[in-house]
């Protein structure tokens, strides 16, 4: 039962993460209520896409992460755009961490040490993963369980604070024409495939229970993104702010930015440790590099990309979830075709949908909005 709840907890870990901090203000974009239809949606999608990850992982021999497991199906082709997906995807991620992390510690500590700066935050940030993941995988799994339980049990708290402060009037909206603002960033929020093969592991390769664990620990999240999104943007209404936390400063006070601040931390250091503790992995298993060079990479490689000024939150978020999670999605459907053609694996009863095309063209569509916006055309 315990390795059960960790195996949860890593997933809700993994997904729970800056995302939830861009849901509020992408809901306003699009509307309320077409935010909210599209997060139902994309949970049940992204419940499927994960199942279909761990069919993958149970019929492998082989421990892998994303691009072994398309080499191993899909051939080295194809493993060549997994690889470059995966990295892009990661990176950036593990970059909208480290910004949003430097935001939330200076929110927390600028009454402290008022003359420091954000940088000088994603520096401690960066120092606190390094430590963090240095560690094996089973003490980093336990540290991440620990905060992991914090950041659930605190952001139910803020939710329950500030329920009875909302003005119904501000939850509205259906604008269809921005639609996809939420999309990129409720597929960037909901997607935690990178732990799969960690959870399947750590129950021991059970389906059953890796089945389970990964059903509860993908739609919570989603239970919590709904609430946390309806909280806040029946607060803040129009005037809610890129990260959430700030714009809840007028209506509810300091005491409950701060404590925003540090449910943002925490939601922001159990995605950021699982993560890059996975970027390391793959870079071994399927890059064939050492411990030491796994660690260096997953460690400085997003924090160059933040010295470099790669700073804006909402465009990177829904610039990832659209682009690499779409390829990682449409690459996962592939791999358990062909597992499928093979006779592995189990027959679910869903698998014959994506035959269809209609997550193909979903995908697709996303992903050219957001080139379209991204190309100087």
């Amino acid at each position: 039962m315990l390795k059960f709840v960790e195996a949860v907890l890593i997933l809700v870990g993994m997904i729970i993460g800056v995302g939830m901090f861009a849901i509020p203000f992408s809901f306003t974009q699009a509307g309320f209520w077409l935010g909210a239809l599209e997060l139902l949606i994309l949970a049940v999608v992204v419940v499927l896409l994960h199942l279909l990850y761990a069919e993958v992982v149970l019929a492998t021999p082989e421990l892998h992460r994303m691009p072994g497991y398309v080499r191993v199906y899909l051939g080295a082709r194809a493993a060549i755009l997994s690889r470059a997906s995966s990295i892009f995807g990661i990176l950036g991620t593990l970059l909208a961490y480290v910004l949003l992390g430097a935001v939330f510690l200076h929110g927390i500590f600028r009454y402290i040490f008022p003359n420091s700066s954000e940088a000088l935050w994603a520096v401690a940030l960066v120092a606190i993963g390094a430590l963090i993941t240095y560690s094996p995988l089973r003490r980093a799994a336990f540290i991440n369980g620990i905060l992991t339980a914090l950041l659930v049990f605190f952001t139910i708290l803020l939710i329950a604070f500030l329920l009875p402060r909302v003005e119904l009037s501000h939850i509205r909206g259906f604008e269809l024409s921005q639609m996809f603002i939420p999309y990129g960033v409720l597929l960037f929020a909901l997607t935690g495939g990178t732990v799969i093969p960690d959870v399947i592991t750590l129950l021991g390769r059970r389906r059953k229970k890796a089945r389970q664990a990964i059903v509860i620990g993908t739609l919570l999240p989603a239970a919590v993104y709904f609430f946390f999104a309806f909280a806040v943007v029946g607060v803040s209404g129009n005037e809610v702010t890129e990260n959430a936390i700030q714009g809840l400063l007028p209506a509810a006070g300091g005491f409950i930015v701060f404590w925003g601040n540090m449910i943002g931390f925490l939601a922001v250091i159990t995605s950021y440790i699982v993560l890059n503790k996975s970027f390391q992995q793959m870079l071994m298993l399927d890059f064939m590099f050492s411990k030491v060079a796994a660690w260096g990479a997953g460690i400085f490689s997003p924090f160059l990309l933040y010295i470099a000024g790669f700073t804006s939150f909402i465009a990177l978020i829904g610039t990832v979830g659209s682009i690499a999670l779409g390829i990682d999605a449409g690459l996962l459907i592939a791999m358990y075709m062909s597992l499928h053609a093979k006779g592995e694996g189990r027959r679910i009863w869903y698998s014959q949908v994506w035959k269809v095309g209609i997550i193909y063209a979903v995908i697709l569509a996303a992903i050219c909005y957001h080139l379209y916006h991204l190309l100087p055309i």
